[in-house]
């Protein structure tokens, strides 16, 4: 697969499948707005379809072909599988308009496959269990912390 960045315009062939890792972990923990689509060229056919979700984990293998499987955080039934892509484009060119990656196929048929993936943000929810015990006074934390931790010593009779 080739790696095209648009900073700076050069192409390279990806190196390793930790260097797609640590580039595509960059979605986990973030709402990301996603499009596949499939045009073919020498016709007006152009299917697409778009969401926005937010990433939990994302799944790289290179058995027989590359796959890449992006899961919902919140729906565990929904992912979005990219299967053996000849490019993948990186955007982060504007530091304040979010980082995105399309991943391109293309058959001899004229047939172009692509999915774009765009950053839109960390998920809220995530940013408030994380600061949740930022959120409670050190008294309330100790008296926590004081609940979960002591024994209960059985009744004497």
């Amino acid at each position: 697969m080739k790696i095209i960045y648009t900073r700076g315009n050069r192409t390279e062939t990806l190196a390793s499948l930790a260097t797609l890792r640590k580039i595509l972990h960059r979605f986990v923990a973030h709402r990301v707005f996603y499009e596949v689509s499939t045009r073919c060229k020498r016709g007006r056919e152009f299917l697409s379809a778009k969401n926005v979700f937010v990433v939990g984990s994302i799944e790289i293998t290179n058995y027989e072909h590359l796959r890449i499987l992006v899961f919902d955080a919140h729906n565990p039934a929904h992912s979005v599988e990219i299967v053996n892509p000849q490019t993948m484009r990186i955007y982060d060119e504007l530091p304040g308009r979010g980082f995105a990656v399309s991943f391109v196929s293309e058959e001899d048929a004229g047939v172009e496959t692509r999915c774009y993936l765009r950053d839109e943000g960390e998920d809220d929810d995530a940013i408030e269990r994380q600061t949740g015990l930022e959120k409670i006074s050190l008294p309330q934390l100790f008296e926590y912390l004081q609940e979960i931790t002591s024994v209960e010593t059985p009744a004497k009779k």
